[in-house]
């Protein structure tokens, strides 16, 4: 499937669709779960928070969902990819406006949010000859410098809260929130015919 994901890359590293959604809405609902945000990557001290929108059995536990899968697999001897991550949770509503076109072909996806010195550190999401899967950002809040950095090879990106954006994480990148707390939405899709259609269906051509 690698070919396909070519195809999406050819464009850019980084590209908005012509798809939104209302960061101010997302972020009042989002308050009704203020209780249920989990660590990000137990195994690690670093402030930053996940709720599932997807997940393995459709709860909110955030096990393994908000976990790193590969060293949640490597702990558990597992397989798991951001395909199982398949079933809605009830978060689900709050961004189908958004997302609904990959519906059929939505994998591990989530709301993050990062306080002050929460960060992603240099890395890539992929290392395999077969692409699996690509990724989707939502930025909802706090989400540009100087609140936050989001670094594709150097490169500074800044967002349109409420957009939803392809972005290559096969490159090396890092996420860094320095004043505040920064709140985006992350999710990976299934690389396959119908979904690189769908994602160049709805690309934003300016």
């Amino acid at each position: 499937m690698s070919y396909l994901y070519d195809c999406l890359t050819r464009y850019g590293d980084v590209y908005p669709l012509k798809l939104k959604i209302d960061p101010l809405k997302v972020m009042k609902q989002l308050q009704l779960y203020h209780h249920d945000w989990v660590q990000y990557n137990p195994r690690k001290n670093i402030p930053r928070r996940g709720l599932s929108i997807t997940s393995l059995d459709g709860g909110l536990s955030g096990i393994p969902d908000i976990d790193s899968v590969k060293e949640y697999n490597q702990k558990h001897n597992l397989n798991l990819d951001e395909g199982n991550f398949k079933t809605k949770t009830e978060l689900w509503p709050i961004v189908q406006d958004a997302l609904k076109p990959f519906e059929n072909n939505l994998g591990r996806t989530h709301f993050i949010q990062m306080d002050e010195a929460g960060h992603f550190p240099p890395h890539r999401d992929q290392y395999s000859i077969e692409v699996v899967s690509f990724r989707l950002f939502i930025p909802l809040r706090g989400c540009n410098p100087p609140n936050n950095y989001f670094i594709i090879d150097e490169k500074i990106y800044h967002w349109n809260h409420g957009q939803v954006y392809f972005v290559n994480t096969c490159k090396e990148h890092t996420v860094f929130t320095t004043l505040g707390t920064s709140t985006f939405c992350v999710a990976n899709v299934i690389v396959n015919e119908e979904s690189v259609r769908t994602l160049l269906k709805y690309m934003l051509v300016s």
